[in-house]
């Protein structure tokens, strides 16, 4: 069950894998999306691991270019709000993560960094924590904990809780929930995921998903979103395409659909 999850979660580079892979490498994605009403956009990140040798291998040292998310305890749902991280986007981050434990059942860090936009930096420093049971052959539990505090943004709470049920074919269905907390906020922010990830071999892999954000101030539903993604290895391992059509239905809309489309070339090396 842990197996064919960590499968998925690496094939498709989720966020709370990445969170917690300890390896070095490079990775660099050309994502081009287009929107009804709003045109075509395009843009390059990138992402820097580096594992230092020294004290057993628990130090991390980590360069996102602007545009590239931090991590954070998301799976499916990309954002659940406003995060402080979340508005960062446009800043280049590095930071310096320490495991003090880092195993299928547990996983335990600090991290402490800088969010560089413009001339004025944006120090922060957090714990994060997470664990998982496996309740039987077919059902995991996963529970994770992100405490971070701004200089500039103050507190920042990011809690998850999700399900995984492993399904025939080596299919696996998850639900979960993903709530923000931020200390200059009146609401609170959470995402409702439910998704379902069909490996068709080795190298390609569809998820889909059924998005929902909402918000606390007043409670109310603010965005659906249906998406499918397709992933695939071509040529070498450091190469994956990915295909993801979407339909979103935002309150400010009246919920009629607008889709979108998501073209996204990756490159990793090393890991």
């Amino acid at each position: 069950m842990r197996g064919l999850g960590a499968w998925i979660d690496g094939f498709f580079s989720n966020r709370r894998y990445e969170a917690e892979l300890n390896e070095s490498y490079a990775r660099v994605r050309v994502d081009t999306f287009a929107e009804q009403y709003e045109g075509t956009e395009a843009d390059a990140k990138v992402r820097l691991h580096l594992k230092l040798p020294a004290m057993n291998e628990r130090l991390r040292i980590e360069v996102l270019s602007a545009g590239e998310a931090e991590e954070d305890t998301s799976v499916t749902v990309d954002t659940a709000g406003p995060t402080a991280s979340d508005l960062a986007l446009d800043s280049i981050t590095a930071a310096l993560s320490y495991f003090f434990r880092n195993d299928e059942e547990r996983s335990i860090s600090a991290r402490v960094g800088l969010d560089f936009d413009g001339y004025e930096p944006n120090p922060f420093v957090g714990v994060r924590y997470r664990e998982q049971v496996e309740l039987n052959d077919d059902w995991n539990f996963r529970f994770v904990q992100r405490l971070r505090y701004y200089s500039l943004d103050g507190l920042e709470s990011r809690t998850a809780f999700s399900l995984d049920r492993a399904l025939p074919d080596d299919m696996l269905f998850r639900w979960e929930i993903d709530g923000t907390w931020l200390e200059e906020q009146p609401n609170y922010f959470y995402g409702v995921s439910y998704a379902l990830f069909q490996p068709l071999d080795e190298k390609s892999a569809v998820e889909y998903q059924v998005l929902n954000f909402f918000q606390t101030d007043p409670h109310r539903l603010d965005q659906v979103t249906l998406r499918l993604r397709y992933r695939w290895q071509v040529w070498r391992d450091w190469l994956t395409l990915e295909a993801a059509p979407q339909l979103t239905m935002p309150r400010a809309g009246n919920y009629d659909p607008v889709p979108g489309f998501l073209f996204r070339v990756e490159m990793t090396f090393g890991g």
